[in-house]
């Protein structure tokens, strides 16, 4: 079965004259086909992903210039097979999934310092959370992201409070920290693995908004929110008892320069 560009590209706009100034990478889409049941090929659709980088084609690899994470196994990489790459294609196969998972895929590109990223779910959602908006304000340790949607649940406890949390993690691909191709860091949600121990400041939670208002402890180094970078929001309902393996739910913007 095949998936026409269900994975929908969702990114802040940037000045035509930033972008073409800076040569950003987009992911515009992506195309993902059943090969098998659990195992999916993902075509990426876009401008800018760069020339194929040493490390690929590669098969049961986790390339530092393409991450491809399943939100329910959150926030750790898939081991994948990267079959093809160009500067506007790149295809994937391997892609361990199940319809209605929500997927988040990252692209570096060397040459232009950055990354693009594009969140989205395989197939029809089934009954979770929806995410349709994320809006910014403020900068770095106290950027305020506003999260708009549906089904997020009543308010957990914590809102108001630095804290962690099995609902909700931010992931920043932080293209100015060095030797990072895209050095991506998380927030709030620590899975079992790949965790950076960084708080949000949850504002307020509503079924249909969510603010964090800043980042807590451990913030700072390289896990830092800069100008440009990529920044991904997953979001599971409040009624969850999952610890982060169903029902998740994710969207990608670029920050604003």
């Amino acid at each position: 079965m095949q998936y026409h560009i269900l994975l929908a590209a969702s990114f802040a706009a940037l000045s035509a004259g930033a972008q073409a100034a800076t040569k950003l990478p987009h992911i515009s889409g992506v195309a993902v086909t059943a090969a098998t049941d659990g195992s999916y090929t993902a075509v990426l659709h876009g401008t800018n992903f760069g020339a194929a980088p040493a490390d690929v084609p590669c098969n049961s690899c986790m390339p530092a210039e393409l991450q491809v994470v399943n939100m329910n196994t959150q926030p750790y990489p898939q081991t994948i097979n990267v079959t093809s790459w160009s500067s506007s294609a790149i295809t994937i196969t391997g892609v361990a999934a199940s319809s209605g998972d929500p997927i988040r895929v990252a692209v570096y590109n060397a040459t232009a310092g950055n990354t693009a990223a594009i969140g989205g779910r395989i197939g029809k959602a089934r009954g979770v959370a929806k995410i349709s908006a994320i809006t910014t304000s403020g900068s770095g340790q106290n950027l305020v992201i506003t999260i708009t949607g549906s089904g997020f649940g009543p308010a957990p406890a914590g809102i108001g409070t630095n804290a962690d949390s099995p609902f909700l993690v931010v992931t920043d691909f932080n293209a100015q920290a060095p030797y990072s191709n895209g050095f991506p860091w998380n927030a709030g949600y620590c899975g079992g693995s790949d965790c950076d121990g960084v708080t949000v400041n949850y504002a307020s939670w509503s079924n249909t908004q969510i603010v964090i208002n800043g980042f807590g402890s451990s913030y700072g180094n390289t896990w830092q929110v800069n100008p440009l970078d990529s920044l991904c929001v997953g979001v599971w309902p409040s009624s969850s008892t999952s610890n982060g393996t169903t029902g998740a739910t994710v969207k990608c913007i670029r920050l604003p320069a």
